[in-house]
């Protein structure tokens, strides 16, 4: 009798053990396979990003508009200030574009 549970106690080692060196294996294989960034995951990250940049400098064009359209209110005669004012709501009429389309 003792020899028939030593037995049973030697298979429960080796499928205990067998199911932690398969765990092992795929957790290992898994981790490897994270190191590792796909093409896809690349360009969305680089979308991503240039997304924010788009944006950071929207809110900076959107800065200078109100601010060169409170000159163009204190002086109304500056032709510069008015070509100013048109060149960066062309701007920023361009990266809304722009930015709406990459959000699409």
């Amino acid at each position: 009798m003792a020899k028939g549970r030593f037995l049973n106690q030697m298979r429960i080692f080796r499928t205990l053990g067998s199911v932690a060196l398969i765990i092992t294996f795929i957790t290992g294989i898994w981790f490897i396979d994270d190191r590792y960034v796909d093409a896809k995951e690349v360009q969305s990250i680089k979308e991503q990003i240039y997304l924010r940049i788009d944006t950071n400098e929207y809110r900076e064009l959107t800065k200078q508009y109100y601010e060169l359209k409170k000159l163009v209110r204190e002086n109304p005669d500056s032709e510069e200030l008015k070509e100013q004012l048109k060149e960066v709501e062309k701007e920023r009429a361009e990266l809304k574009k722009s930015i709406d389309a990459k959000l699409e």
